[in-house]
């Protein structure tokens, strides 16, 4: 008899940076080394902006402001996001709310759950 499928996760990982879907957080990972982290200048592949902003600043003396390829907004090379984490919970809660789930602001959340 051979090994059951596990079923695939009903929430999809996603990039915090483009809003791009993966089936797991891997394969989400080497998306944002591709895409997000990787330095304009020798083409390395880096694990978070803080990361690639380090290394184009020692390596090549240059400054990096933003993040590549990234949605207006959330460019910023202040957050460690690695995967699905360092997402901030405002973000996280807005894109899952979008595709069906409870999307009510926090300030009304006791008011709910009071009721």
């Amino acid at each position: 008899m051979g090994k059951k499928k596990k079923r695939a996760n009903s929430t999809k990982v996603w990039c915090y940076y483009c809003d791009r879907e993966f089936e797991d957080e891997k394969i989400l990972v080497q998306h944002q080394k591709a895409k997000h982290f990787k330095c304009h200048v020798c083409h390395k592949k880096l694990s978070t902006a803080g990361g690639m902003q380090i290394h184009v600043l020692q390596v090549h003396k240059e400054t990096v402001n933003k993040v590549p390829n990234a949605k207006p907004g959330r460019e910023s090379t202040d957050m460690e996001i690695y995967g699905m984490q360092g997402i901030p919970p405002d973000v996280l809660a807005a894109h899952y709310g979008e595709e069906g789930t409870l999307n009510i602001p926090c300030s009304q959340m006791l008011h709910v759950v009071a009721s």
